[in-house]
């Protein structure tokens, strides 16, 4: 646990952080009353769960960007659930403000995560802590994309919510007496996460009509939910990654992206010329060029 000096220093700071976002979002943005008092205690629930950590003294640049974010997040997400009841919440989600909030603190996730690497101050409480703001944001600007502004499909709500549904999962596996374990380091699956913050960062976008999104969520969104289960096989014993059939398949993956992402690419292309032509081809050459990046960056970290 932390001493009382590690937790004044995160409470005050959080506090000021939290306070500050909130009262800006109401006094600024428009953020109903209600749904910054909500984002406030949602906020304060993240950071107390984080902070089974013990958080580093100085506290650190990074881990304070990371919280003003979470605080900006947090508040994103007290007028999504306001807006259930409130039509002035869901007209303060109207317009650019859910994109741009979201799209900065998707933006601070690199930062702080640089700051924190250069600075040599990575911490377990920085790494708990940075996880629960991109899980928090993905399921708040998920559902605001989803209900609010209509131009995600409903399915997608399961990789919005995802990294709380795992965690549930694991904790019924855990109480079932299950012996959990620890997941390979893996820059997919950060990439992964990465491609859903941009999809759904472009999608509450104003400008994006609702047939513009299903196809770029098939090709992103599916491969997020598959990676959530292999890992939930993984962390639950029931798939071994270190096996001669799991790496003999992984192996023949690896081998596959390259080819596919061209594959990809090509196809993006030509339903993109067919488009032009003006076929009806919907946007699936969007989602084939999404699809085609992704197993590209994968290719490219990989090796």
């Amino acid at each position: 646990m932390t001493d009382s000096g590690d937790g004044n220093e995160l409470w005050r700071f959080a506090t000021a952080a939290g306070g500050v976002v909130c009262a800006a979002g109401i006094l600024l943005a428009g953020l109903p009353l209600g749904g910054g008092l909500l984002g406030f205690a949602i906020f304060t629930g993240v950071v107390a769960f984080a902070a089974r950590e013990p958080a580093p003294r100085p506290l650190g640049l990074a881990n304070r960007l990371t919280l003003v974010r979470l605080a900006a997040l947090a508040a994103l997400a007290g007028c999504g659930l306001a807006a259930a009841f409130s039509p002035e919440a869901r007209r303060a989600l109207a317009g650019w403000t859910p994109c741009l909030v979201y799209a900065a603190a998707a933006l601070g996730d690199y930062a702080d995560g640089a700051i924190a690497r250069r600075t040599r101050t990575t911490s377990a409480f920085g790494a708990r802590l940075d996880a629960e703001a991109d899980a928090l944001g993905l399921a708040a600007a998920g559902g605001i994309a989803v209900f609010a502004a209509g131009t995600l499909p409903a399915w997608y709500l399961l990789a919005g919510f995802g990294r709380y549904l795992f965690g549930a999962a694991l904790f019924v596996e855990a109480r079932l007496g299950r012996r959990l374990r620890d997941l390979p380091p893996s820059p997919f699956r950060r990439r992964l996460a990465g491609f859903q913050m941009g999809l759904v960062a472009v999608c509450l976008a104003p400008f994006i009509e609702p047939e513009w999104a299903p196809p770029a969520t098939m090709a992103l969104g599916a491969p997020f939910l598959l990676g959530f289960g292999r890992d939930y096989l993984i962390r639950s014993g029931r798939l071994d990654p270190e096996s001669a059939g799991s790496r003999r398949l992984t192996d023949r993956l690896g081998r596959l992206r390259r080819p596919v992402s061209r594959l990809a690419i090509a196809a993006a292309i030509a339903l993109g010329v067919l488009k032009a032509a003006g076929l009806a081809v919907g946007s699936w050459g969007l989602a084939a060029f999404f699809f085609g990046w992704l197993l590209g960056s994968a290719q490219s970290k990989s090796g």
